[in-house]
């Protein structure tokens, strides 16, 4: 019994100078700190994560991210899918628009969504105010033109298409 005294006491010994001269406190600190602060980083992270879709104004980038989702939810999207959603980029820009540079961000933007319904959920307030129930028809068709390239829509391209709709269609 005295021998397990003795080795508890030392071990105490060992972890009290540890703390108190070692790094132990620093330890303790870091790993408490990690724990606390993970909420908090996650939260901020997927804010930073998300400025490229709230930053958006214009109703044709928003279509056009909405578009970039439907190529993503098959993988990653070919160059005839991007080639689709230029297509349907030009009939509702400007003749002399800089395609290639909304294309771009468009691309970031899609990228950089936390997954496709968070981006339809960041993006419906905007559509639904500027757009009218004829152009919010004419967005379904654009995605549903996207979906079918390689052999037409698959089952995410489909519910994620279904539920574009069904977010616009609610009034707020």
């Amino acid at each position: 019994m005295p021998v397990i005294a003795a080795v508890v006491g030392a071990f105490m010994t060992g972890l009290t100078y540890y703390f108190i001269y070692g790094n132990g406190m620093a330890q303790l600190d870091h790993f408490l700190g990690d724990r606390r602060n993970a909420k908090l980083r996650a939260k901020s992270e997927a804010a930073f994560r998300a400025a490229p879709l709230r930053a958006i104004r214009d109703p044709a980038d928003a279509a056009g991210v909405l578009m970039m989702l439907v190529a993503l939810a098959r993988g990653t999207p070919t160059p005839e899918q991007e080639a689709a959603i230029e297509a349907e980029m030009r009939t509702i820009t400007a003749p002399d628009d800089d395609h290639g540079t909304r294309m771009a961000y468009i691309r970031h933007a899609a990228s950089q969504a936390a997954d496709a319904n968070t981006a339809v959920d960041h993006l419906a307030p905007l559509l639904r105010d500027k757009l009218t129930a004829s152009e919010r028809d004419d967005l379904e068709r654009m995605l549903e033109a996207v979906a079918v390239i390689h052999g037409g829509p698959i089952e995410a391209q489909e519910r994620f298409i279904a539920r574009t709709v069904r977010v616009l269609a609610e009034q707020h």
